[in-house]
């Protein structure tokens, strides 16, 4: 019972921290901070992860570009399956769902980003 309880509440409390960036008919796109380390290089970087959810029965293509510019290389586009979720990780993916937010070791001069998303487009795949 108690180890159940714990379970709720740890699910509970990782999924409210998400933050709703942009939601239309089509999709809900979602954001959150979190850590990533890598042991190997004695690194800490802090991400914003993105979560994107298809919210239709149709086979969906999102693009948007990460950040504030417009450059191919901050250019994310990918399908979404019907009431597919997807979210970014720490572990490398293709289709890269974080955006560098700041540093996170104690020599560095801690500047932080915020997060933002630009030309949001949803197509419908037939």
């Amino acid at each position: 019972m108690v180890l159940s309880l714990l379970f709720f509440f740890t699910s509970f409390f990782e999924q409210n921290d998400w933050v709703l960036y942009h939601e239309d008919k089509k999709v809900e796109i979602y954001y959150t901070s979190r850590v990533c380390n890598d042991k190997v290089y004695d690194f800490s970087f802090e991400y914003y992860f993105i979560k994107i959810k298809n919210k239709t029965d149709r086979t969906l293509v999102v693009n948007f570009f990460k950040g504030l510019r417009s450059d191919e290389e901050d250019k994310i586009a990918f399908v979404l399956k019907p009431l597919e979720i997807r979210a970014g990780t720490c572990e490398f993916n293709p289709i890269d769902l974080k955006i560098f937010k700041s540093e996170n070791s104690p020599s560095s001069k801690r500047k932080i980003r915020k997060f933002n998303l630009n030309k949001v487009e949803v197509i419908e795949v037939n």
